[in-house]
């Protein structure tokens, strides 16, 4: 199926429910040629998305203050406007260093907050950044544990890796700090598997969202322990997973719970069966020793689980 095919097969599919919902929320839904506009009359407030992130307009009637102010918006006529139909820069509310280069969405930093509180990180350590989106998560790991410490950064779509390859330029630009980028999906094997990009935070394994939503492509796939081998660390302190389902497989891999002891914050997704990763994530950890809490994230539906080793 081609990029185009499938934006027409989206956009057919969900464009008039999205429209009635966002006026039950006292919103409107624009469509042009180029892209969608998610209209606040109440606020005077306007959020441009993709075309082919239609499927995306719920998620951003309901939380549209959420990601609405997750970056400095430019004021058009009488609205203020914040662009995520383009690739390009924003300025993110609370992060001052410097601008950052998003796919199109950008990340809200308050769940990246959450992160941070729970992942104890120093000067040394070593976290896996898995689903780095736009790398702004790992910059802010990389800050905590400084030049003797390691990041390394793991994403498989490629409109995803642009954006990510542009701020780690930027980053060590102004720090000289390097971050490691990782090119694949974190999975369950090491044979590759069909990825589905759609240059946003939620491009994820065909296999769970399915062949209509993204541009499908081949990419490497990597277990716990093949990422540890491929980027040579002697020891993982903090893991971050946000990888949209795939966390059911990936935490399988018990041989690296034996050698590393890493805390873990996992985003939990719903599975191609509709039903939450939570239940999955949970007995795997739990049959390498690990003791567990869900949070609410905040802004977002999907809960965080933190694990921490016992």
């Amino acid at each position: 199926m081609t990029p185009m095919n499938i934006i027409d097969d989206l956009y057919l599919d969900n464009f008039h429910p999205a429209c009635d919902y966002a006026r039950e929320n006292g919103m409107r839904l624009v469509s042009s040629a180029h892209r969608l506009s998610i209209v606040n009359y109440k606020k005077n407030q306007i959020i441009h998305l993709r075309l082919d992130h239609v499927h995306y307009v719920g998620e951003f009637v309901r939380m549209f203050d959420y990601y609405f102010n997750s970056v400095e918006p430019v004021q058009y006529t009488d609205y203020a406007v914040v662009d995520f139909s383009v690739s390009g820069y924003h300025d993110v509310v609370g992060y001052d260093h410097h601008p950052i280069h998003f796919p199109t969405i950008a990340e809200p930093i308050v769940t990246t907050n959450q992160y941070l509180n729970f992942a104890d990180l120093s000067e040394g350590k070593v976290v896996f950044d898995l689903g780095a989106y736009s790398g702004l998560t790992s910059i802010l790991f990389k800050d905590l544990v400084g030049k003797t410490g390691s990041v390394v950064a793991v994403e498989a779509d490629l409109e995803n890796i642009q954006s990510i390859k542009k701020n780690f330029k930027l980053y060590k630009t102004i720090t000289g700090n390097d971050i490691d980028l990782l090119y694949g999906a974190a999975w369950n094997h090491n044979d590759g598997l069909s990825f589905s990009r759609e240059g946003s935070m939620g491009s994820s394994a065909t296999e769970i969202v399915g062949a209509g939503r993204g541009v499908n492509a081949l990419v490497p796939s990597y277990t716990l322990s093949q990422i540890a081998e491929v980027l040579k660390v002697t020891q993982v302190d903090f893991i971050k997973c946000d990888i949209e389902a795939a966390e059911e497989v990936l935490f399988e891999d018990a041989e690296f719970f034996k050698k590393y002891r890493p805390r873990i914050i996992v985003e939990v997704h719903n599975n191609k069966d509709g039903e939450m990763t939570t239940n999955k994530v949970i007995a795997d950890l739990t049959a390498s020793n690990y003791q567990h809490k869900i949070i609410e994230q905040y802004g977002v539906h999907l809960p965080l689980v933190q694990f921490i080793p016992l």
